[in-house]
């Protein structure tokens, strides 16, 4: 297993620098890898620099950037910490394929290539979480579920951006949810984007809830539609799940 932590600066030249760094860690222990992983890592890894140098420094060279990986046989997690501009990736609207909008194709990119990413809050530091195993999470035939992870302190907030929440995906979602749940016991579902939710959603969701509140923790949601929030009315879900209008209320309930 390897544990180290590097400092690098928000200099162009250091991409290459930073790129190299895993890499080369990545390689010395996953020799039986598919090329393709490590070429996912890699472009990964070029997408959140490249964020964090454009966006959390404005290009401002000479800034901190932590790097901090972790890697044993099977999973390779990298922390990518800063001290820029805090980052929004839920006001990041998804890429258009049709070439009308350039915008949201690395936010998208680092999703896809990644199994499982966390965006970091902080008051001093900030950042984004990688990780990456070395033989695929998601068995053939199955779908990744499409779902933004922030990270306010102990409370881990997750945008759900599918349409239904149902038998077709349901299986998904606790599947994907499972890193979430290892991680933090204090959860917000956001489900500003689901429009449709049968048992077979709710039963996922009070699958969650059900994880959390085990472990000393709690599940709220925030941001329902009205046809979700009809659904929950009916199985009576507001009586042991907070409903909130806000993922700021949502983070903010568990301080109360």
């Amino acid at each position: 297993m390897v544990h180290e932590i590097r400092e690098f600066t928000s200099d162009l030249p250091q991409l290459a620098e930073l790129r190299h760094f895993v890499s080369e860690q990545a390689h010395a222990l996953w020799t039986d890898a598919a090329p393709a992983s490590f070429d996912q890592l890699e472009l990964a890894l070029q997408e959140a620099a490249a964020n964090v140098l454009i966006h959390a420094y404005r290009r401002e060279p000479g800034r901190p950037i932590r790097a901090e990986l972790t890697i044993d046989r099977e999973r390779l997690t990298l922390m990518l910490m800063h001290q820029g501009c805090d980052f929004d990736p839920s006001a990041v609207p998804p890429p258009e394929f049709d070439g009308s909008r350039t915008g949201g194709f690395g936010v998208h990119l680092i999703q896809q290539l990644m199994d499982h990413v966390c965006y970091l809050h902080g008051d001093t530091w900030r950042g984004i979480r990688m990780v990456k195993q070395r033989c695929p999470t998601t068995p053939e035939g199955e779908t990744k579920m499409q779902m933004l992870v922030e990270k306010f302190g102990d409370v881990a907030v997750v945008a759900v951006h599918e349409d239904t929440l149902d038998a077709s995906n349901a299986d998904d979602f606790r599947r994907d949810m499972d890193p979430v749940l290892a991680d933090s016991h204090k959860v917000v579902l956001e489900l500003s984007r689901v429009t449709f939710v049968d048992s077979r959603g709710c039963g996922a969701i009070l699958s969650c809830l059900k994880n959390v509140t085990e472990a000393g923790g709690d599940l709220k949601l925030c941001r329902v539609t009205r046809p979700a929030r009809t659904v929950f009315d009916l199985i009576r879900l507001h009586r042991i799940c907070e409903i909130l209008d806000t993922k700021e209320q949502a983070v903010a309930a568990f301080k109360k």
